[in-house]
């Protein structure tokens, strides 16, 4: 068995992205008996679903989390619903745009993570984790890869979801304006306790699919 670990590259005025840093931190660690492997995913839409869909399919994980960064919150922030929707003011790394078009055109309008999230957000915070629940995952790239990983980990009776981080201190220093962030360290031992939080808590998830 295996856990995989999906983050996306830089994007916009984000030089350095901290989902990256924490699936490459990750990759290769054992985690309660699984080895998790991570994937760089591009910031690109036209790209992303092959992507999912083949290491879904080759690795066949029993669980698979995305990652990705949310400037401006504060907390980590584990997404209960994907929408099957596109939508973006701000182009992809290729400069592609959606302006409000279903992921999967023959796909439901939502898809609900089979992760106890709110379970999840409570141990993040009893264990000194900055954690809150968040109803939605926008309509852009994080969206857009939540709604394949739990649509795809479903078919194959695995667990599946999204979980979004802020800014890394070091990066928004950088930055020279507000805005919120949290130490590299901090969000890495929060993605570790989630994993383990929910292999340990898989067998009461997978009913839930």
């Amino acid at each position: 068995m295996t856990v995989v670990l999906f983050g996306f590259e830089p994007f916009l005025e984000y030089k350095e992205n901290p989902s990256q840093l924490i699936v490459e931190a990750l990759s290769g660690s054992i985690i309660l008996k699984e080895e998790v492997k991570g994937v760089i995913l591009p910031v690109e839409y036209e790209k992303i679903e092959d992507l999912i869909v083949t290491k879904i399919r080759e690795m066949k994980p029993i669980l698979t989390l995305g990652i990705g960064v949310a400037p401006g919150r504060t907390k980590i922030t584990p997404e209960k619903i994907a929408i099957n929707y596109r939508y973006s003011r701000e182009a992809d790394n290729s400069g592609k745009r959606y302006r409000g078009e279903k992921i999967d055109p023959l796909g439901q309008d939502g898809i609900f993570t089979n992760i106890p999230v709110e379970d999840l957000v409570d141990y993040l915070n009893n264990n000194g984790i900055p954690a809150e629940l968040s109803l939605t995952a926008g309509s852009y790239l994080c969206n857009n890869a939540m709604y394949i990983i739990i649509r795809e980990s479903k078919k194959y009776n695995s667990l599946g979801g999204f979980i979004h981080v802020p800014l890394h201190e070091s990066y928004a220093a950088k930055l020279q304006r507000p805005i919120p962030s949290m130490s590299l360290d901090t969000m890495i031992r929060g993605r570790r306790l989630s994993i383990e939080f929910i292999l340990t808590n898989k067998k009461e998830d997978l009913t839930l699919s």
